[in-house]
C-alpha cells in the first residue's frame, strides 16, 4: 500500500504565521517546542494556544527543516495539508531504515515505531519514534528551554 498521511487530533494545531519550532535533540530525548493555535467553536476561528511541547518517546531518527509551506503542494503526500500534526502510514522512510539495517541484521523485517510529521510555516519535522506526547504550556519559552535542557542533561 502507498504511503498515505493521516491527521492526529492532539487538541492544537501549530500557529500558522510564526510558527516558531524549535527542535531539542539527545541520543535519548527528542522534544519540539512550537507556538500552537486552538480552534474556537465560540469565535469560529483559531486562536493562540500557548507553546507545544511535544516529546517523542523512543526518537530514532529525525528529519527537520526544509520543506516549507510553498514546497508542500509539490510533494503528494502533503499537497492538501496545512499547518497540523500527522502520521505517515505506509512510510517509505520505515521500509528505507529497514532495508538499511539488513545489511548488519539480515532478518530485519520492519522498522519499529510510528513516522510522524508536523508541518510547520517555515518547515517541517517529521521523525520515527515509538510514541509521541503532547501538550500545552503558557510557560515562557525561555524556562522551557531551560527545563528541558536540564532534563536531557541529567540523562
Amino acid at each position: 500500500m502507498p504511503e498515505h498521511v493521516v491527521e492526529i487530533d492532539v487538541g492544537f494545531t501549530p500557529e500558522a504565521a510564526v510558527s516558531g519550532a524549535i527542535l531539542l535533540q539527545s541520543e535519548q530525548s527528542t522534544f519540539l517546542i512550537f507556538n500552537a493555535m486552538k480552534f474556537s467553536p465560540a469565535t469560529g476561528f483559531y486562536e493562540d494556544a500557548g507553546l507545544a511541547i511535544c516529546e517523542f518517546i523512543g526518537c530514532t531518527i529525525t528529519k527537520f527543516g526544509y520543506p516549507n509551506d510553498e514546497a508542500w503542494a509539490a510533494i503528494p503526500r502533503t499537497r492538501d495539508l496545512v499547518y497540523c500534526v500527522c502520521e505517515v502510514l505506509d512510510s517509505d522512510w520505515k521500509l528505507q531504515l529497514a532495508d538499511l539495517n539488513r545489511f548488519a541484521f539480515p532478518d530485519t523485517s520492519e522498522w519499529g515505531g510510528r513516522h510522524f510529521l508536523i508541518l510547520f510555516h517555515d518547515s517541517s519535522f517529521e521523525c520515527i519514534a515509538r510514541e509521541m506526547r503532547a501538550e500545552l504550556t503558557d510557560d515562557r519559552i525561555e524556562d522551557v528551554l531551560s527545563r528541558l535542557s536540564q532534563r536531557i542533561a541529567a540523562e
